[in-house]
């Protein structure tokens, strides 16, 4: 009998802490919160500038347009570039050979997020004469002004 009595208790107080845990039950309250982030638009240089090549012979009856050329951007989505500038506008006259020439910079795109090509053209007038002294031809390998620098505003 005294073992029934332990275990009637046992079972009673198992029964009352079975009660007591179900009775409470977990409550939610929702809770809201703004994500706030700013993001910063810009355009990079996504290849290095490809140069801008002229075959040209003194006294051509023709107008003489470039090889190569371009440059590609990257620049944020929607993002479009207010402007592309040349360091001293878009004509130049070449130190070593004296011969002129013009550049033509394309229209900015809308940035997509991803790598943009854009050309970049040049001509030459015809008739000019240049300076040579080698029966051979001449470069501007060592042209003082040959370098153009791109400027891209956005």
């Amino acid at each position: 009998m005294k073992q029934f009595a332990r275990i009637s208790a046992l079972v009673l107080a198992m029964g009352a802490a079975l009660v007591a845990s179900t009775g409470a039950q977990a409550a939610t309250v929702p809770s809201t919160f703004n994500v706030n982030i700013t993001l910063t638009p810009k355009c990079e240089i996504a290849t290095t500038s490809t140069d801008l090549t002229f075959a040209y012979e003194s006294f051509q009856t023709g107008v003489q347009g470039s090889t190569g050329g371009g440059f590609t951007l990257k620049c944020t989505t929607g993002l479009i570039p207010s402007s592309f500038a040349l360091e001293a506008g878009l004509a130049y006259t070449d130190a070593a050979t004296n011969l002129a020439y013009t550049i033509v910079l394309p229209p900015p795109l809308t940035g997509t997020g991803a790598d943009q090509l854009y050309a970049v053209t040049g001509s030459m007038i015809a008739g000019q004469a240049g300076t040579c002294a080698a029966s051979g031809g001449c470069n501007n390998s060592l042209s003082a002004n040959k370098q153009r620098t791109l400027t891209i505003t956005y």
